[in-house]
């Protein structure tokens, strides 16, 4: 386009490119291209200005997301309802078999496994409903290392055979959060990890700063931020493979025998909630590392006050 531009009287206004489009985390860019002429009047030359619309991309991705998830939602509400009186029923209806087998128990043997099969279906009914729900985050200045610390006990207590270890940190200030939703993120993040790791197997934490790519726009709801507070979960289990990456994240997508599928979903909503990112890709010590990125955003009145002090 910019060797074209010197035989086109009139250039385009604006054209976008994909920088990396097979990457998960891609660049959109905008550009124009302008003449630039010289003191006789002439076209001396051509100007690109470039500007970086990722953000923008995301925000609009988030807001049909968020309008695909509120239609998802109203239809799963009806669904559930019309699904949730017949189990509702059919458990009654077991209580009150139940009493008359009281002398039969091959008979109250499998009345048990209708209540089970009742219950264990009315609990995947309930956690659909909970997933297509948008996610309302309280943001509020929240410190990052006593909801990762926590996240660690509980994750190693679900596991005992499973060792984490931070192997990097730095310090992080409080900045806008909801703690406990990030604590949501961290506790499944990490007993995934624990879960996928050797026996005895190792998980490794690291916590450090990054510079943001570019500075927020005035535009874009989340203000301005400086820096990303990056959160990487390393195992040194069998890691994920590559077709399954892409689908890692997908709702009721698992590869557990035993899994739901809606919780690494659920994290990505938090995680984007939070106007952040998560990807995965393979680690040094073998297995699945997980890397999550979040903008740093202070309330205004926290810098007022250090810079006072």
């Amino acid at each position: 386009m910019l060797r074209e531009a010197f035989d086109l009287a009139n250039l385009p206004n604006r054209s976008e490119l994909d920088l990396g489009p097979r990457r998960r985390e891609g660049t959109r860019i905008g550009f124009t291209v302008s003449h630039v002429q010289g003191d006789d009047g002439e076209i001396a030359g051509a100007a690109v200005f470039f500007k970086d619309l990722t953000r923008i991309e995301r925000s609009e991705e988030q807001k049909r997301l968020k309008d695909r998830l509120a239609a998802l939602g109203g239809m799963a509400a009806r669904l559930a309802h019309e699904v949730r009186n017949p189990l509702a029923s059919i458990e009654v209806t077991c209580g009150l078999l139940r009493r008359r087998l009281s002398d039969n128990p091959d008979g109250q043997q499998l009345v048990d496994r209708i209540t089970d099969e009742v219950r264990r279906l009315n609990t995947t009914v309930t956690t659909s409903l909970e997933f297509v729900k948008p996610v309302a985050s309280d943001l509020q200045p929240g410190e990052l290392m006593p909801l990762l610390n926590e996240s660690i006990r509980v994750a190693e207590g679900r596991h005992a055979g499973g060792t984490i270890f931070i192997t990097r940190r730095c310090e992080v200030p409080p900045f806008r959060m909801d703690p406990d939703q990030l604590r949501q993120v961290f506790e499944n993040l990490l007993i995934n990890a624990t879960e996928a790791a050797a026996d005895p197997g190792l998980v490794e934490v690291e916590i450090e700063r990054v510079p943001a790519p570019a500075r927020a726009s005035d535009h874009d709801a989340w203000g301005e931020f400086e820096e990303l507070v990056v959160v990487r979960v390393s195992d040194d289990g069998p890691g994920i493979p590559e077709e399954v990456r892409e689908r890692i994240f997908h709702p009721f997508f698992t590869t557990k025998s035993q899994g739901s599928g809606v919780g690494l979903s659920t994290v990505k909503k938090i995680v984007d909630s939070h106007g952040g990112l998560i990807d995965v890709d393979r680690s040094s010590l073998g297995g699945a590392r997980f890397t999550v990125r979040l903008p740093m955003i202070f309330e205004k009145t926290t810098e007022v006050e250090g810079q006072h002090r």
